[in-house]
């Protein structure tokens, strides 16, 4: 199974050093989108796709209910987003993803903002998936808002959730 949010190769060109896979195409896909310099950036998923799909094969009134528990669940941010990290902020950006979109979908622009500071994340790994997906807590308390998302499980995700969880660090 391999999610939309999965870490995909990048051209030979642009892999870092003996790197066959990075996040360089997410974050050079957002760059014109954010007026500072991003550090990294990474694609995430709401959470509760396999509960759409479910709900899908009893009626059009489950689905619908299933899809808004997800949007509501995930602070209102669309199905598919770029989360990109920066100096002081994270930026949710809208994708729309698809085959004939390329990697990265199509960038349809920012949806949310936070201070990096005052972001609480946490992860556990995604079971409804066999553990090949990663759930996500994204909190502002400031704000009081909570992000509910998932990523593809791969050591380059990781990593992003990490950065994204702690403000100190910058690569």
């Amino acid at each position: 199974m391999r999610f939309p949010t999965s870490v995909r190769p990048a051209p030979a060109a642009t892999s870092a050093q003996g790197a066959s896979d990075n996040l360089d195409i997410f974050r050079d896909a957002v760059q014109p989108q954010i007026d500072e310099p991003v550090i990294e950036a990474c694609m995430f998923s709401r959470q509760g796709m396999m509960t759409e799909k479910l709900g899908s094969h009893f009626g059009g009134l489950t689905y619908l209910l299933a899809r808004k528990h997800s949007q509501m669940r995930a602070g209102g941010l669309p199905q598919h987003f770029i989360i990109a990290v920066t100096k002081d902020r994270v930026y949710a950006i809208e994708t729309k993803v698809g085959v004939r979109r390329g990697p990265v979908g199509e960038i349809r622009g920012e949806v949310a903002r936070w201070e990096r500071a005052a972001l609480r994340v946490s992860s556990k790994p995604d079971m409804t998936t066999g553990g090949l997906g990663l759930n996500v807590t994204i909190e502002s308390p400031g704000e009081g808002e909570t992000v509910r998302c998932t990523v593809g499980r791969h050591p380059l995700s990781e990593d992003f959730v990490r950065l994204l969880g702690d403000p100190e660090a910058t690569a």
